[in-house]
């Protein structure tokens, strides 16, 4: 009896490890750092090099002198009814707008990664019960964590 005793013992703690195993990898792949930081600044990057190539090339003087850059904004400006300081805005739109759907995209990507990890996480913890139920006495505290776990994951595929 004792043998089964240590059995148990030693079963519980493997399965603890598991879990925690488990647990260690969704916060590897999933970390939730930084969320859409590079998408962001490749696409504003993207945008400013275009709009600085604009800049320099659209006035009556081309370059990034004085006058080239003066001639540049009112040319962006005069594209749309204005001048100098509405060129800035005409050549900055295009930062944002860039900017913006690097953002989207980069977020559409980690909310993928982040679904498949929940997956791969809940499909582990399922095993781990499976094995555990034909002795479901024995192993009460480590079902109910499980369940508590399956609930986290419930709640972080939703949000």
């Amino acid at each position: 009896m004792a043998n089964a005793s240590y059995d148990i013992t030693e079963k519980k703690a493997q399965i603890k490890q598991e879990m925690l195993q488990v647990f260690e990898q969704l916060e590897k792949e999933y970390p939730g750092m930084f969320e859409g930081v590079g998408g962001t600044v490749l696409g504003a990057g993207a945008g400013a090099a275009g709009s600085l190539a604009a800049l320099s090339s659209l006035g009556t003087v081309s370059g990034l002198s004085a006058a080239g850059v003066t001639t540049g904004l009112a040319a962006a400006g005069a594209l749309v009814g204005g001048g100098m300081a509405i060129g800035l805005g005409v050549l900055a739109t295009p930062v944002a707008l860039f900017g913006a759907m690097g953002y989207r995209l980069a977020k559409k990507r980690k909310a993928a990664r982040h679904a498949a990890a929940l997956g791969q996480a809940t499909l582990k913890l399922v095993d781990i019960r499976a094995r555990l139920l034909p002795n479901a006495d024995e192993f009460k505290e480590e079902l109910a964590g499980i369940q508590t776990a399956f609930e986290i994951l419930a709640h972080n595929k939703a949000a």
